[in-house]
Order: structure tokens, then sequence, then C-alpha cells
């Protein structure tokens, strides 16, 4: 008995140790395929969430984009957002909406204000309007009597976009009261060492745009004029010039309340370089900066070089006897109508025109010494009511302009030489039309 007992016991001990094995594969191989399927469905949950995701996103951007298919519809959309801003508190969605490129800083902060003080509240009798003789100038109508003006224009799709804003002047009274629970230089403090460069860049981005009037806001218009801004813009598209890709900006110097810089670039058929310098200034590090000069003395010469051929007296940035630059267009002979050339330049003008609707300009019309007194007066206040009308047909109003004939009564250059030799040179930089647009 006992040998047959001694026998059976490593069988049982083998049979245990099988079945031990097998239960022991079994519960591992359920482990794996549970892990496996878990991880399948995170992954599908992933996947799901990402193009959930993706298409919130591509919703957001497809609502938030200020873009309609009339100007009333725009409009109306950028109503709805102003009466949620001022019950928000919160000026970022209309900013958003709106488009960050068309505000500086100080304004976002500004909107950003008005919106905390309750001082984006429309007037409920008459929220909005189209303001006359400005195609397509609409005003946002303030509570307080004030006004936002928003500029639209057609997309080449023939939808209505923002194509520029202008907020009303800064109301000190209301904007204390936004402040008195804010840390004042934690709201107007610039972006760092950088922000002397962002300033620059973004001038120098609308200036590419031929955009004078987006470039006007980082420009101190008291040392600054407006004349050199439009003569910029007109220089840069008539020269074809291109930033370079590397190195656009060379800093001269850089202080606390001060910069300097180097804009370089480049011509877009000979790759020659140009270049033109930028000073910059603010009040104190708490302060934007604004642009203070623009010396643009190497770009001219390079301009009038390549595509004035050397004639620098038909330069479309002149210097006022008074100070400054005056903006000349020139005419051909005994001719009062514009060229494809002057309207391209006038188009600039009116752009630019169109942010500062208080102001007075003055245009005068000029000829050469060929031809009667009469006829040269009669001549010239012709060219400059040309001048007057094409601004007029591209958004400015009559009232802010002044126009005036001298004939040839004021001519930049000789009509003849010493000799008394008939000057061609001479008599084609009297033939102009001269816009003094320094307030």
């Amino acid at each position: 008995m006992e040998e047959t007992s001694s026998k059976k016991n490593p069988l049982i001990y083998f049979t245990g140790v099988l079945i031990l094995s097998a239960v022991v594969t079994f519960f591992l191989i359920d482990k794996c395929s549970s892990n496996k399927n878990t991880a399948k469905q995170d992954d599908r949950s992933k996947i799901s969430e990402n193009l959930d995701s993706m298409n919130q996103l591509g919703n957001m951007e497809e609502g938030d984009e200020a873009i309609a298919a009339t100007p009333e519809e725009l409009i109306g959309k950028i109503r709805e957002i102003v009466l949620e801003a001022n019950e928000a508190g919160n000026a970022q969605a209309l900013i958003d909406y709106l488009g960050k490129t068309n505000f500086t800083r100080a304004q976002a902060e500004q909107l950003n204000r008005l919106a905390a003080s309750s001082g984006l509240k429309l007037d409920p009798s008459n929220p909005f309007s189209r303001v006359a003789d400005y195609p397509n100038r609409w005003s946002l109508n303030l509570a307080d009597k004030s006004k936002i003006f928003i500029d639209l224009e057609k997309t080449d799709a023939g939808k209505w976009q923002v194509k520029n804003i202008t907020l009303p002047k800064t109301n000190q009274n209301t904007l204390n009261k936004a402040l008195k629970n804010e840390d004042q230089q934690e709201l107007t403090r610039p972006l760092g060492d950088q922000s002397a460069l962002i300033a620059i860049k973004q001038f120098i981005n609308a200036i590419t745009k031929l955009d004078a009037a987006a470039a006007g806001r980082y420009i101190d218009n008291s040392q600054v004029s407006y004349a050199t801004l439009a003569g910029l813009c007109i220089i840069f598209e008539e020269g074809e010039y291109t930033l370079l890709k590397e190195k656009t900006l060379r800093k001269m110097f850089l202080r606390d309340t001060s910069s300097g810089w180097l804009v370089r670039l480049k011509s877009k058929n000979t790759g020659e370089l140009a270049m033109f310098s930028i000073t910059s200034k603010r009040n104190d590090i708490d302060s934007p900066w604004q642009i203070t000069e623009i010396n643009l003395d190497n770009l001219l010469a390079d301009y009038t070089q390549r595509v004035l051929g050397g004639d620098i007296y038909y330069s479309p940035l002149i210097k006022n006897p008074k100070g400054g630059d005056t903006l000349a267009i020139y005419f051909d002979l005994d001719a009062k109508d514009l060229t494809a050339r002057t309207k391209r330049q006038l188009t600039i003008v009116a752009n630019l025109l169109k942010t500062s609707a208080e102001k007075m300009l003055t245009i005068s019309g000029h000829t050469d010494a060929l031809g009667s007194d009469p006829y040269n007066l009669s001549l010239s206040r012709e060219r400059a009511e040309q001048v007057m009308q094409f601004l007029a047909e591209n958004g400015i109003n009559k009232k802010q302009m002044e126009i005036v004939g001298y004939g040839k009564s004021k001519p930049r250059l000789p009509n003849t030489t010493a000799a008394g030799d008939d000057s061609p040179a001479g008599r084609r930089a009297n033939r102009r039309a001269e816009i003094l647009l320094d307030f």
C-alpha cells in the first residue's frame, strides 16, 4: 500500500502544477486582451476628441470672420458684438472680430477701458448710421455722443470687410472710472525690450501694403508729416521695393525712451539694395513707441536714379518753403487730366486722408511759362480741380479741400537756362499740382 501511495503522489503534484499553469496563462491572455481593447477605445476617444476640436476651431474661424454679403449685415453684426462687449465689460471679442491688425496696443486698451466703464453703450435711437459724403464709411453712435468710424471695402469675392477703424478721442474721465480697480502700469506697460521693434515692424508691414492710414497709427504726427507717410508708400509702390528676407532691420541704438533703426530693402527688378532710417521715441517705459523721424535721403536717391532716370525734380516729395514735405503730382504739356501714375498716388493719399475727416488740405495748381497768363492761370486751377475731384470720388469730403491756381507765378525750377534757352527739365517740374498735408 505504501509503495502504491508513494507512486501516486508525484503524479498528483505534476497534475496540479499543470492545472495552475493553465489558469495563470488564461488569466494573462484575458488581461492582455482587455488592455488592448481599452487602449483601442482610449485611442478612438482621443481621435474623436481631436476631430471635435478641429471641427470647433473650423467653425469658430468661419463664424468669427468679419465679412458679410452687405455693409448693413456686417455693421449689424459689429453692433451686436459691441453690445455684448459693453455688457461683459471686456472688448476682447470685439477686437478679435474686427482684427487685431486694425488696432494699436493703445487703441485696444482704449476699447477695453471703454467696455469696462460701460463706455461702449450705443445710442438706442440711432445705434449706427452711414456717414454722409463718405462712401463705405459707417458710424457707431455711442450714448455719450462720441462715434466710432468704420470704413468698409469690397473683396474680390464681392463680400464686405472692415478696412479701417477710427476710435473716438479718449475721454479721460470715462477712462479713469475703468482704472479705479486696475493696475494702470500693468495695463499700459510695453511688451518688454521688444516693444520698440514690434512697433517698427508693424509700421513697416503697413507701408509694404501701401496702407498709409494703418502706418499713421505709429507716428507722432507733430513730428512726421502725412506727406512723408504718403510719399513713402508712393516710393514703395513705384520703386517696386521689397524687404530683405534676412536682417531687414538693423538696430542703430536702443535706449529706454528712444531707438533708431535701418530698414533694408532691395529692388524687385534689379536686386540692388536701398535703405531708409527710422527714429522712434516714447515718454517713459509705460508709454507706447511713436515714430518721430523718417529719413528718406538714401531711398529717395535710389528711387530717383532707378525710377526717374536721375531727375530729382520729378520726385513725389518736395520740400515746402515753410518747412516739411509737400506731395507733388505732375502733368503733361497743356494737360489737366490725371495719368494712371497720378491716380495710383492719389489713391494712397485718399486712404490716408479718410482717417482725418476734420482736417483741411490745400491743393495748388501750377504751370510752366509757355502760354499766356490768363491761359496758365485757368489751366493751373483746372489741374487743382482734377485732383480735388479724384479725392472726392475716393471718399474725401470736398469741404476738407481748398484749391488755388497760381499759373506760372511759382515755378520750382527756371523755365529757361541762364543763357535764355528753353529748359525742358525745368518746365516739366513746373507742370504740377501740390498737396499740402501738413496740418
